[in-house]
């Protein structure tokens, strides 16, 4: 019967074994002068120092240190997404460290057997194995090493030390070739027994050696060869593993099979020869092709090996690079996440972002072209949390990309591994509204929506407090509705009418729109958000010449997508913003948690107006004649706003629930390019014809409804009082006309249209109907009328 642990002591008294020592190293004196610097060293009680040979090698043993001090052994650190699963994977050296029970005694067992058989016997240097090697070396004979496996323990320790302090000097000393560092680490292996139990010694070294050409320590060796952890290794799997330490590229089985073989069936005989296996297990391995044995699971560092998870990987480390909480500097920061063996737990959904991931690479192919990208980022409301981050490309940080790939985030900002950003268009206009609604507006105010010349527009921060545009600053706008010349906040928002919203900012503060929307992160993603000055410098220091109204009321301004998503959020909760979240916990090589900074939350806007922009921009998202086009998530309150730049070149979409608010982005991330000569989905884009609402929308609500399905409906707060939705919305009956007196000219239409009608407009002078306002109907609110049919509007053209 095989022996499965390793046996404690041999048969013999220790003072029979010693003076046998003792006896055979005293004939062997005259082979070699180190042979005297051992005997004086390590038995000095018992043999004279009278010789300058004992001499020299006594003062040669006490120059050597006697404790081990080295820092502790570089460790592959884990990224994991929220559920656990393995995300990427870094290190400079690919080690995983277990505790000794997770290491099955045939791993032991083999080691032993081959590398150091009286390693429960000595007492950190072998006398006879010492003294075998030294005669077989000076006579000639095949090269041998003589160390314990506390001499190789302590060896490997040191030479690992230097690598990971860099020390060029101390990585030459701890690989020389001299009997003089076998001295030394003799002294530390002695020292080092005294301090350590054999098991801790063994687990030691299971840890630090090399179980292949770039896998440090048995568990990546076990995972590298087999697939399988360390603790389920079979005898002949052990065999092969300690087989390689002796030649890591030499005995590779992968690259070398036969000479990997031969050397496994050598460690089978010494596992035999010790009694670890029996003959039959014996003939059994040894009779296994090692290409059978083999099931190699390749193990790299980086998130080039994250696969559609790569971005929101990359993200994950450059935020961990930037975080003064992590760490003081980025090079103790980079040295944790390099060597740490630490664990992060992230914050990503897989489920959410395989979703986003299929929908955009079938919407718009990465390697289509077109070369235009598609991208989704969501976060959720109150805590934010980054569930997905996904782009129709694939990561590839080096330097040579193929078709669909690229190292660029083009979620996030610059400093965390994106672009500049992209223009937001009117995505920007929720930030506008929230300024109108914090200075005592509301949205049922009514606004110009006439264009004309607009020179100045206040901004208490500029000289002279204003900003002054020369011609002339005169937007046009892109409706798909007829408006009037004065419309209620509200329909300017859902009909997303520029002129209205300049209008606005003519009424306001472009510095306080600009302060409002950095309140809850929206700042151009030039700028990092790690640093301190990103939150506090003078707003007219972070915006530039992007505070003019152009930019910051039409959204001509560069923002990340993740930035767009983590401000809508604010609305979905009730104005509490929070920082984008995306690393939950990590923890170190002991499961001790550290400090990051976490997700920073704060009420950044009153409950009041954030309840009242969530309705606002459900209104959007419902009414199917605004810009939303009524593409709702069924069973699922939401809310949004399209953006389309300037030209057409980068269109959005930002929408958000309770649970999720998501930004999504398409456009061209190299140029300034019209979309369109390509298909999304089959249908076939028009340049000039793309808006928020033509790509982005639909890929919004697609994946939304996806990601939804199974969550409870949380609905939004109640209509603000006074902004119930327009008559013929909720409160129209068929097939009777409605009262629309009083209304703008959009409202009226809405409310006939819902109650099953087509409208013409006719305008007549009015002494009491203010112009632009509707006087009434013909025919006349009740009126009995089938169903499509026509009702005119009588519109007031101001007093005759």
């Amino acid at each position: 019967m095989a022996r499965t642990t390793p046996a404690p002591a041999s048969g013999r008294s220790l003072p029979v074994a010693l003076a046998q020592t003792i006896y055979l190293l005293l004939g062997l004196l005259a082979v070699s002068a180190l042979a005297g610097v051992l005997l004086a060293a390590f038995f000095l009680p018992l043999v004279s120092a009278s010789s300058a040979v004992a001499r020299d090698g006594v003062e040669l043993f006490d120059s050597y240190p006697s404790e081990l001090e080295v820092e502790p052994l570089n460790e592959a650190s884990r990224i994991e997404a929220a559920d656990g699963s393995l995300l990427a994977t870094f290190y400079t050296e690919n080690r995983i460290m277990v505790p000794l029970e997770e290491i099955s005694p045939n791993m032991q067992n083999a080691v032993i057997a081959v590398e150091d058989r009286r390693f429960y016997e000595h007492g950190g240097m072998d006398p006879k194995g010492t003294v075998r090697a030294f005669v077989s070396n000076a006579t000639g004979g095949a090269t041998q090493g003589g160390s314990t496996l506390t001499q190789q323990y302590v060896k490997n320790a040191l030479l690992m030390d230097a690598v990971q302090r860099g020390d060029q000097e101390d990585i030459a000393e701890a690989t020389e070739t001299t009997y003089g560092r076998k001295l030394r680490e003799a002294k530390l292996a002695i020292s080092l027994e005294k301090k350590w139990t054999k098991d801790e010694i063994l687990n030691g070294y299971l840890n630090v050696a090399q179980f292949g050409p770039s896998q440090y320590g048995v568990e990546t060796g076990a995972q590298h060869y087999f697939s399988k952890s360390a603790k389920e290794l079979t005898p002949g799997e052990a065999a092969l593993l300690a087989g390689i330490t002796n030649g890591p590229n030499q005995y590779d089985p992968v690259a070398h099979p036969e000479a990997g073989e031969k050397r496994r069936n050598e460690v089978l005989g010494d596992m035999l020869r010790e009694d670890f296996i029996t003959q039959e297990e014996y003939d059994e391995y040894t009779a296994q092709p090692v290409e059978d044995m083999l099931k190699i699971k390749n193990v790299r560092a980086g998130c080039a090996e994250a696969g559609d998870d790569g971005f929101f990987c990359d993200y994950v480390t450059r935020t961990l690079l930037n975080d003064p909480a992590f760490a003081e500097t980025y090079d103790e920061r980079r040295e944790l996440l390099y060597g740490g063996g630490l664990t992060i737990r992230t914050t990503l959904d897989p489920a959410t972002q395989d979703a986003a991931t299929e929908i955009l690479q079938r919407r718009v192919p990465g390697d289509s072209e077109s070369g235009f990208g598609h991208s989704i980022v969501t976060v959720e409301p109150g805590t934010g949390k980054i569930l997905t981050m996904a782009e129709n490309r694939t990561f590839n940080p080096y330097s040579e990309a193929g078709p669909g790939e690229t190292a660029i985030n083009y979620n996030v900002p610059q400093s965390l591994g994106g672009s500049s950003g992209f223009p937001v268009g009117s995505t920007f206009k929720p930030f506008v509204l929230q300024e109108w609604l914090e200075t005592g507006h509301t949205i049922d105010d009514k606004v110009s929506t006439s264009r004309e010349e607009m020179k100045t527009f206040p901004a208490q921060c500029l000289h002279r407090g204003r900003w002054f545009e020369n011609p002339g600053y005169n937007p046009d706008n892109a409706v798909s509705v007829q408006i009037a010349p004065m419309e209620s906040v509200l329909n300017s928002t859902k009909f997303s009418i520029n002129t209205s919203y300049a209008n606005m900012a003519r009424q306001l503060d472009l510095c306080n729109v600009a302060e409002g929307a950095r309140d809850i992160g929206v700042v151009p993603a030039t700028h990092n958000p790690f640093d301190p000055a990103t939150y506090s410098a003078p707003i007219e220091e972070l915006y530039g010449t992007e505070l003019a109204p152009s930019v910051v009321v039409l959204g001509e301004l560069r923002i990340s997508a993740l930035d767009m998503a983590s401000a809508y959020a604010t609305y979905a909760a009730g104005g509490t913003y929070c920082t984008p979240q995306a690393i939950t916990e990590v923890t170190d090589r002991n499961g001790e948690a550290m400090e990051i900074s976490g997700a920073a939350c704060h009420q950044a806007v009153e409950k009041e107006v954030a309840d009242t922009m969530a309705w606002t921009l459900q209104q959007d998202l419902e009414d199917p004649k605004a810009t939303g086009k009524g593409k709702v998530i069924p069973g699922h309150t939401a809310g949004g706003k399209t953006g389309t730049s300037g030209s057409q070149f980068h269109t959005w979409y930002v929408g958000f629930t309770r649970q999720m608010s998501t930004a999504v982005w398409f456009g061209h991330p190299q140029a300034n390019i019209r979309p369109g000569g390509f298909p999304v989905d089959g249908e076939e884009l028009t340049s000039g014809k793309v808006w928020g609402n033509t790509v982005s929308l639909p890929t919004w609500q697609e994946y939304m409804t996806r990601v939804h399905e199974g969550l409870p409906s949380e609905p939004f707060p109640a209509a603000p009082a006074g902004a119930e939705p327009a008559e013929g919305q909720d409160a129209v009956q068929k097939g009777t006309v409605p009262d629309v007196s009083g209304m703008v000219l959009s409202e009226a239409q809405a409310a006939l249209e819902a109650a099953g009608y087509t409208t013409s407009v006719e305008q007549e002078s009015s002494e009491d109907v203010g112009q632009w306002y509707v006087i009434g109907t013909q025919p006349g609110p009740g009126t009995a009328l089938p169903e499509g049919q026509s009702v005119v509007i009588r519109q007031s053209s101001g007093r005759g």
